[in-house]
């Protein structure tokens, strides 16, 4: 049987010749490391050690699958962000570092108080979850179309301590709420139909993740552009709402938000590219 450190050489080749080439040796690294229960420093302080055969089998089926674009994330079954752990698979979209930015946001315009925040088509409940699990007094929905989702996002704010202050509720974008709210957070999908072939190209995680969590009509705004229409019903007076979009979309964004007298601006990603449209109300 290979040692740990031939099982990661020959993994590394081999994806080297896959959708992902740049990660090749981070993903082996991470996938030996996830199989054998240990940390990845555990990999180059025992390269020596063999694998069994049962241990070599199961590294060879997550390499094979990782190789034809199979995300680490749905490999593993979760994935991390803003510091929490979630639970992914197919029924849901990967959340995206460049998403932290919302969360950021959102927790400014909080600031500690009691207010009530809306997740827009949760999915992982990534959003949702981790402003529950930082601001104390607020008050989470989160809405999604899918059951299949709302099962994922249910079990990670279990997971994670929050099924106290986060409300799930199946329907349509705004649809299921009912009340004023104070904050609307919206990652919705955003890119266009055209493109998904070109992305999947280029993303090889986009052939499995959920088509419905990541095309949105032609110009990738049908989604977005419902979700505003909609935003003057439930938007309490001094409310805030926040989009993200590609950054070619920001104008149109901005655009649909002033439509419905809301004052607007935008934030930067961490790669410094405009990202969330912030509206006021």
């Amino acid at each position: 049987m290979p040692t740990w450190g031939e099982a990661r050489a020959a993994a590394t080749t081999r994806l080297r010749s896959a959708p992902d080439p740049g990660t090749a040796a981070l993903d082996a690294d991470v996938l030996l490391a996830h199989m054998l229960g240990v940390g990845k420093e555990a990999l180059f302080a025992h390269p020596g050690r063999a694998l069994s055969e049962a241990e070599a089998a199961r590294f060879e089926d997550l390499i094979d699958r990782r190789s034809r674009g199979e995300p680490v994330a749905y490999l593993r079954g979760f994935k991390e962000f803003y510091g929490l752990r979630f639970r992914v698979d197919p029924r849901v979209l990967i959340p995206r570092p460049e998403t932290e930015v919302i969360v950021d946001a959102a927790r400014e315009l909080i600031s500690g108080r009691a207010l009530t925040v809306v997740d827009v088509g949760t999915g992982s409940g990534a959003i949702a979850v981790s402003i529950a699990a930082h601001e104390h007094k607020v008050r989470v929905i989160a809405t999604d179309s899918s059951r299949e989702a709302l099962a994922v996002a249910e079990s990670n704010a279990l997971a994670n301590g929050v099924t106290d202050r986060v409300e799930f509720r199946q329907g349509d974008l705004l649809a299921p709420i009912t009340e004023p709210v104070d904050i609307v957070c919206a990652n919705l999908p955003y890119l266009p139909d055209a493109s998904v072939e070109r992305w999947v190209g280029e993303r090889s995680s986009l052939a499995f993740e959920p088509r419905i969590a990541v095309v949105a009509g032609p110009d990738g705004l049908s989604v977005i552009r419902r979700c505003i229409h909609d935003l003057p019903r439930v938007l309490a007076p001094r409310g805030a709402a926040l989009f993200e979009c590609d950054p070619p979309q920001v104008v149109a964004v901005l655009e649909a938000l002033e439509g419905v007298r809301l004052r607007t601006h935008v934030l930067r990603d961490l790669a410094g590219a405009d990202r969330v449209v912030v509206a006021e109300r």
